[in-house]
């Protein structure tokens, strides 16, 4: 991963595929499909936007931070933390259009 970030969308996207195929909880993996967005990634933290509520409560569930951390591990071939903000999906589809 490159530390500042500056990976494409494009891979992003892929990246978020991965890890929803990776989840094996039904609960999980349908609420976080089509409802997180990679932001950005360093070398040690991904930065997800959640722009469902449902997302956000899976999140607020340490239990689930860390089963969802150790996923997207997997997927990235490293150890890494989560760091979850939320967004409205309408506030996040204007600030990306704008």
């Amino acid at each position: 991963m490159e530390e500042n970030g500056k990976l494409n969308e494009r891979t992003f996207e892929d990246i978020v595929v991965q890890l929803i195929e990776k989840i094996n909880k039904p609960s999980i993996k349908n609420s976080l499909k089509d409802s997180i967005i990679i932001d950005k990634i360093t070398s040690e933290v991904v930065y997800i936007i959640t722009i469902s509520k449902v997302a956000q409560l899976i999140f607020s569930n340490k239990e689930n931070m860390r089963y969802i951390e150790d996923k997207l591990s997997e997927v990235l071939g490293n150890q890494i933390n989560i760091n979850v903000t939320f967004e409205n999906k309408e506030n996040y589809f204007m600030r990306k259009l704008g």
